[in-house]
């Protein structure tokens, strides 16, 4: 068209510039023609009105309504040849009909010939009519094959806003054109619109939430597992959505969700034990009781949850029950089945049920692959199942105290963690190792019939376990257990002088409970007293045995303080005041302890309680027929 109008209009200029000469034409002339200032403004004139005047176009609407019948009666046919011809006579019949050269475009596009159809689509769009998504998609998309993305992203925004964003191919269209110009924020957008009309299709999913974690969009990640659970109702998709507003600290509406639930499904019962585990203890055995017993949320897990803080906070024979009921329930889940395991443990353990306490740890110990092997050993050693523990403790000390991270395989940061829980682990090993040399040590002194062979073994136990301490505190010193597991050990071995020095030192640590330091006032008095090096010494234990009692008037050691108090004011000579205070012991408690019924003889002795001294040395033997003091007693009157 274009070349045809300026082949014209240079027509027009050559015929005036002829007209412009009357006189035959001479050779010079021909060498001289030019264009006179009137042959100018004729030519411009001529231009402009052909630009503003267009010609006008030919419609011949009778005849583009017959091609237009008879292409969709070939269409209906199925032959799309013929069909496809009808329809440029159509739009040659009334080239001003933007459905008709729409329709054209669609019909290239189909053939394959995208670049016509791209010509045709956009003198299209430049023609009056109805405007609708479809032609603004059908430019969208030649404008992608043609790789101008400016009037890609036009042409789909506009598609997408005439159909008000519900034509569900296009928006899928402009999000494969999002992805591949890397437009990550829109395409977010766009997946959030397109994702509820699919039902959160899997991959589209998936595909949303791996942008929304790079672009840091936690909150959104949130809502999106919100959004689809509701849609879904798949019940995996809210227990993401609660471990996303655990990890972002949003405890409050964690539990807002969890409080709606009301099955036993696996999800609802992590779901649950992750919301306690925010919860101050209270309030959390509270919930866990409400999800349990009200909701329907009685699974085994939260059960154990019920048990163990039931436990916790002394109510043993509810933690007892609770626990026992759940344990046999959580086969397949052993976090929770080793937490029940530790909670059983404990509770045997502190009834001297030894047996079950075992069971318990062994069974902890398979489902922890390991880890809680120590406390496997500490129950060994606790129920004097020495030639169990001592091998096993053999084992984790060669093990931690030769522990070095593979190279190279961690970072400098995760490595200095690695070797500090390494050291923890190793200091553990030496603490728990140092108490089962010394209990074992005890239950060989203790044996009447202990030949000198265990008696060795007992003083070899003890230095062993000395070195061990002596390693942990080169190491930590803070520990205060430790201390006193050091000073009463190096009492025993009668290193008198270095035991009393860490006794000096644990009388002013501030971190002893009222118990604690009760019966490490009466253990180091009591020593100061026995050992009786001189009166000063004797006194200043007997002083400590004071404070003991003052301490813990009525607490369980308190028959033992009394007895402490006794052997003072004996070894002061003060036999009246210790009569006194052995009087104010329950005998019947001290049956079987061979030490009391030492002191109430000599007692009684010093007192020239003759008849009573001989029948606390009478029962002194039944208890230690080769007991040095009783022995001596009936020796005087032999």
């Amino acid at each position: 068209m274009r070349h045809v109008l300026f082949s014209w209009v240079l027509s027009l200029g050559m015929a005036a510039l002829c007209a412009c000469s009357s006189a035959p034409a001479k050779k010079s002339d021909v060498d001289t023609k030019t264009l006179t200032a009137v042959d100018s403004t004729l030519v411009k004139k001529v231009a402009e009105d052909l630009v503003s005047k267009p010609p006008k176009v030919e419609v011949d609407l009778e005849a583009a309504h017959e091609f237009f019948f008879l292409a969709k009666r070939m269409e209906m046919r199925g032959d799309q040849r013929q069909a496809d011809f009808f329809w440029k006579q159509a739009y040659k019949a009334d080239p001003t009909s933007r459905y008709l050269g729409f329709g054209v475009a669609e019909r290239l596009i189909a053939a394959g010939e995208d670049s016509l159809a791209l010509v045709e689509a956009k003198k299209a769009s430049q023609l009056k009519g109805k405007r609708t998504a479809a032609q603004y998609a059908l430019l969208a998309r030649l404008y992608v094959k043609a790789g101008e993305v400016d009037s890609c992203r036009k042409y789909f925004v506009m598609g997408l806003d005439s159909s008000r964003y519900q034509d569900m191919a296009l928006l899928y269209d402009y999000s494969l054109f999002l992805e591949a110009v890397r437009d990550e924020k829109e395409l977010v957008r766009v997946y959030d619109l397109l994702l509820p009309k699919v039902n959160y299709v899997s991959t589209l999913f998936q595909r949303q939430l791996a942008l929304l974690l790079d672009l840091g969009r936690d909150s959104a990640v949130v809502d999106l597992f919100g959004k689809a659970h509701e849609a879904t109702g798949d019940k995996q998709l809210l227990l993401q959505k609660v471990r996303g507003l655990m990890a972002m600290k949003r405890f409050k509406e964690a539990a807002a969700v969890v409080d709606t639930l009301t099955s036993a499904k696996p999800e609802d019962e992590e779901m649950t034990i992750m919301v306690l585990s925010s919860m101050p203890g209270d309030s959390a055995y509270a919930f866990a009781k409400k999800k349990y017993y009200e909701d329907g949320v009685r699974t085994p897990a939260v059960l154990c949850f019920i048990g163990q803080y039931e436990y916790d906070i002394g109510m043993r024979d509810s933690a007892k029950v609770h626990l026992l009921a759940s344990v046999g329930k959580l086969q397949g889940q052993p976090k929770y089945a080793n937490r029940a395991y530790l909670g059983l443990v404990n509770i045997f353990a502190s009834e001297m049920n030894y047996a079950e306490a075992i069971k318990y740890a062994e069974k902890s110990d398979s489902v922890s692959n390991g880890d809680t092997r120590m406390l496997l050993a500490s129950v060994y050693a606790l129920a004097d199942k020495y030639e169990k523990a001592f091998p096993l403790l053999d084992s984790l000390m060669t093990f931690w105290e030769t522990w070095k991270p593979l190279p190279g395989v961690v970072d400098s940061v995760r490595l200095v963690q690695m070797n500090t829980e390494a050291q923890i682990k190793y200091l553990q090993i030496l603490d728990i190792y140092s108490r089962a040399l010394i209990g074992e040590a005890l239950d060989l002194e203790k044996d009447l019939r202990a030949d000198s062979a265990k008696k060795a073994r007992a003083f070899d136990n003890r230095t062993r376990a000395e070195v061990m301490l002596e390693k942990f505190f080169a190491k930590d010193s803070s520990y205060s257990r430790v201390r006193l597991s050091m000073a009463m050990n190096l009492e025993r071995l009668k290193r008198y002088d270095e035991s009393f020095r860490h006794f000096e030192i644990l009388l002013k640590q501030p971190d002893f409970s009222p118990h604690e330091m009760a019966s490490t006032l009466n253990y180091y008095g009591y020593s100061l007293i026995e050992l009786n090096r001189s009166p000063a010494e004797v006194e200043k234990g007997y002083k400590h045995v004071l404070e003991a009692l003052a301490l813990e008037k009525d607490g369980e050691g308190k028959d033992a303080y009394l007895d402490s108090k006794a052997w003072g004011l004996y070894r002061m000579g003060r036999f009246d005041e210790a009569y006194q205070a052995m009087q104010l012991i329950d005998h019947k408690k001290m049956n079987r302890d061979d030490v009391f019924w030492e002191h109430l003889g000599a007692i009684q002795e010093a007192l020239g309680l003759k008849k009573e001294a001989r029948k606390s040395y009478k029962k002194l033997l039944k208890l230690n027929p080769k007991h040095p003091a009783a022995l001596k007693f009936f020796g005087k009157k032999k």
